[in-house]
């Protein structure tokens, strides 16, 4: 049962559009050094991790108010808001993996480095997801969902099938 006293049900007002999704295996290690106050320790020996997941990013737009399509020429122009990834970036953890822990006698512990490796998948993870090249890798697909949404969204309207493609263009700064 869900306790209402240890959930938060959190409303998206207007609600999202899913537009693509990315399956990727990421891997990334994390490196522990000692820290010295009074001395130069960055020749003591580091503790250094990597950490293997298969990630699924999922991007979406929010619905807006209102969408126009706009006739322009041999087409309809629709502007939608840039594409966002939903956060957090979900993973898993049935088949993540510690490939390896390298370390010394004279390393900070490997438990405690794996800890911090882990700790980090997710912002590192979400800093990979909404850089550009992986941005401009879903363009195409979360272009063509926006075009048949549109498409779809306008028959049901009663507007029948569009004379005219519509071209998606996004608000704001592209991907590519």
């Amino acid at each position: 049962l869900l306790d209402p006293a240890k959930v938060e049900l959190i409303r998206t007002p207007g609600g999202h559009l899913q537009v693509s999704e990315m399956a990727k295996a990421e891997e990334f290690g994390w490196q522990t050094s000692w820290e010295c106050p009074l001395v130069d320790c960055s020749r003591l020996p580091r503790t250094v991790s990597r950490v293997r997941v298969q990630a699924r990013y999922v991007y979406r737009i929010p619905l807006a108010a209102e969408w126009r399509l706009e006739p322009r020429g041999d087409h309809y122009r629709l502007t939608v808001p840039p594409l966002e990834l939903q956060a957090p970036v979900g993973f898993d953890t049935s088949t993540m993996e510690i490939v390896t822990t390298e370390s010394s006698v004279l390393s900070p512990a490997a438990p405690a480095n794996r800890e911090k490796a882990l700790r980090h998948l997710g912002p590192e993870l979400a800093r990979r997801g909404t850089s550009p090249a992986y941005l401009a890798a879903q363009q195409k697909n979360a272009e063509q969902t926006v075009r048949e949404f549109a498409q779809k969204w306008m028959r049901e309207q009663g507007g029948g099938p569009l004379a005219r493609p519509v071209r998606v263009e996004w608000d704001g700064p592209s991907p590519m």
